[in-house]
């Protein structure tokens, strides 16, 4: 089902979703995740709504996990740094 969420989810780059950018069109949504069609737009199809909610917290959680990634990465990268300050005519 993550999977799904993903490739089926526009990218920032693309405009398009990971799925539209291999097949060139949008994937069929299985009728088990959805159930009948609601009779009114302003129904909420409690499988959809559940799904939405996973999707959610799966992105929140990947977030918060390439977040601590890029602050492990900068923080090693980090400690062999130092600064340099270069004057003119400096050979570099």
């Amino acid at each position: 089902m993550a999977e799904f969420c993903y490739n089926n989810s526009k990218h920032s780059a693309t405009g398009a979703t990971p799925f539209q950018m291999v097949t060139s069109k949008s994937p069929i949504v299985p009728t088990t995740w959805v159930g009948q069609p609601p009779c009114d737009a302003s129904e909420e199809v409690p499988m959809v709504t559940q799904l939405d909610e996973e999707r959610r917290h799966l992105w929140e959680m990947a977030k918060a996990n390439f977040e601590k990634a890029h602050k492990r990465y900068k923080d090693f990268e980090d400690k062999s740094r130092q600064e340099v300050n270069f004057e003119e005519k400096d050979e570099v």
